[in-house]
């Protein structure tokens, strides 16, 4: 009789998860449809334009293939096949409601300078802060919106120590995010959002240079902080090394960027100040060049150092 019970509430479980589980995927498929049709109407680019109703058909029943895929590994228990459709349709979801905003609000007609970007946040009112922090985020992610008008638009709304803040909130979140992404959706998620060729001529340059040349990287203004979370979600790098790097190097470098931006860091009208700036932007280039040229010795000299260590320590023990 307990066996009974225990067998029923297994099974009742079970159906009840079923349930959720067609219900998220059917809400989703749908989601994406609308918001994929939503966009070809409104889009202006020549092919999508020229090819709005076939393309329309293709997505449907490419939705609807994932969905009844997705439900089918979902009953048959192979649910990691299952979490990954879950997670393209999700994402896909996601890039479609983000275009399609963008093309009717006209966001990035209004992002040619800091100030033309201002004036667009602060027009949400009392919901600027999170309107503000949102863009942070899809900046990294999706949309190719310079990080310094981003930036520099934060510090004009909120200074630059609220500007830093809800700038930090924002840029590191989409930084990790877009790490999870190169790591469990892998190489052609990632091309797919930043591009084939620039993803590939990243992956290239480090060259399996994964934890000192990405943290050196991360840390100079130089580099494409953006792309360079999807080529570390690729690499090897741990996750724990990538959260505890990633969070130091984001707050470095938007702090300074927040600071620097008024002058309020190192003035701009003063000639030490000057002088200072032009340093700091010459002895960065420079270790940037040696960086990006001598990146596998640098990378080999590290490691015979700190294998080292660690072979004395392990002797003197």
């Amino acid at each position: 009789m307990i066996e009974n019970n225990s067998v029923k509430k297994v099974k009742a479980k079970k159906n009840v998860r079923n349930i959720i589980s067609a219900a998220v995927i059917i809400i989703l498929g749908i989601a994406t449809v609308v918001f994929g049709v939503l966009y070809l109407e409104t889009t202006e680019v020549a092919f999508l334009k020229n090819h709005k109703t076939l393309l329309e058909i293709c997505l449907s029943a490419a939705v609807f293939l994932s969905a009844v895929t997705a439900f089918v590994f979902q009953l048959t228990n192979r649910d990691f096949i299952y979490k990954f459709v879950i997670l393209c349709l999700a994402l896909a979801t996601v890039s479609l409601v983000v275009l399609y905003i963008v093309k009717i609000t006209g966001f990035l007609d209004k992002i040619d300078s800091i100030e033309d970007f201002r004036e667009y946040v602060a027009s949400y009112g009392a919901f600027m802060i999170p309107i503000f922090i949102l863009i942070q985020f899809l900046q990294v992610v999706i949309l190719p919106v310079p990080g310094f008008i981003t930036i520099g638009a934060g510090v004009a709304l909120f200074g630059p120590f609220y500007g830093s803040l809800y700038s930090i909130i924002g840029i590191l979140t989409a930084s990790v995010v877009a790490f999870f992404i190169g790591r469990v959706l892998g190489y052609k998620v990632a091309s797919w959002l930043v591009g084939k060729e620039t993803l590939d001529k990243w992956i290239k340059a480090i060259k399996g240079k994964d934890k000192v040349i990405l943290t050196f990287m991360f840390l100079f203004p130089f580099f494409p902080d953006d792309v360079l979370c999807f080529v570390a979600g690729l690499s090897s790098m741990s996750v724990p090394y990538f959260l505890v790097m990633i969070t130091i190097t984001r707050i470095i470098n938007i702090v300074v960027s927040s600071y620097s931006i008024e002058g309020s860091l190192i003035p701009y009208n003063t000639w030490w100040g000057i002088l200072i700036w032009a340093a700091l932007f010459v002895v960065t280039a420079v270790i940037c060049f040696f960086i990006y040229k001598y990146g596998d010795r640098i990378e080999s000299w590290i490691k015979r150092k700190f294998s080292g260590k660690s072979k004395e320590k392990r002797g003197g023990k």
